[in-house]
């Protein structure tokens, strides 16, 4: 049996997913995370299920995504301005032209804000398991020492970004297609045949910490309330008309749950 734990950005979740991790580390189950690489050598119990060849295009796409919000500034967004800023400060480090053509924004009274959380980088940023760890723990000092996040950034500065970045990565492709792609459709392929491999060299449960975008059109509207979903969640995958992970993974009869954590 596959279990697939959807996740979302809280201790709540986090909690639960160290206890699978002891589960695993026990040898009572094999446990699967997202944002890591598969060795389809090991016999380790903790394992990724991603590749992460693409990895940086894969959160710059998501940031742009993300950033796709009515709201003015991350001030408003609340818990999901954190996860975007996140991804944006790994997208800018990782993409140095992105990085210079935000500072077409340099004279704007928030910008020397947005620019604080660019300094002082301790991590390894070719570290590609740990970058979104990593960013989290840098983004917690950075805001320790200025006083607080960049509350006043604008998503639209994000977008921009982010968009322009995508379009000069891809200048041939549809941005939409290109952004589904990298997210969704091409990641959660790849994310499919590696779950099933780990499922077919283990006897044991194979349980699936993955974030919850990932398991729609699969999760019901308890599921989504229960986890808190914005309203903009489900409309956003209904429009998605290609095939998404599970229909991979119930497309070789290999019994699945999804299982809040």
């Amino acid at each position: 049996m596959i279990y697939f734990h959807p996740e979302v950005h809280c201790a709540e979740s986090i909690a639960k997913k160290e206890s699978l991790k002891m589960k695993a580390i026990n040898g009572e189950i094999v446990l699967l995370l997202e944002c890591k690489q598969y060795n389809d050598q090991t016999n380790e119990h903790i394992n990724g299920f991603e590749n992460m060849n693409n990895y940086p295009k894969s959160i710059l796409c998501s940031a742009y995504q993300m950033s796709e919000v009515p709201y003015p500034t991350l001030k408003e967004g609340g818990t999901h301005s954190i996860a975007v800023l996140m991804f944006f400060l790994l997208s800018v480090l990782w993409h140095p032209k992105m990085k210079q053509y935000a500072e077409k924004w340099q004279n704007e009274t928030w910008f020397c804000d947005y620019s604080h959380f660019l300094e002082d980088i301790e991590f390894d940023l070719n570290d590609r398991e740990n970058s979104s760890q990593n960013m989290k723990t840098h983004i917690r000092k950075r805001a320790a020492v200025r006083g607080g996040l960049p509350a006043q950034v604008p998503y639209s500065f994000i977008h921009d970004c982010c968009k322009y970045m995508i379009l000069l990565l891809h200048p041939d492709s549809d941005l939409n297609d290109t952004i589904i792609n990298y997210t969704l459709i091409q990641r959660e392929k790849h994310m499919s045949e590696n779950i099933l491999h780990a499922a077919s060299r283990f006897t044991k449960d194979i349980h699936v910490c993955i974030g919850a975008g990932h398991l729609m059109p699969f999760l019901d509207v308890i599921e989504i309330r229960t986890l808190k979903l914005n309203p903009f969640f489900e409309q956003y995958h209904k429009t998605i008309k290609e095939k998404r992970l599970l229909h991979h993974i119930s497309h070789f009869l290999i019994d699945f749950k999804i299982q809040l954590l």
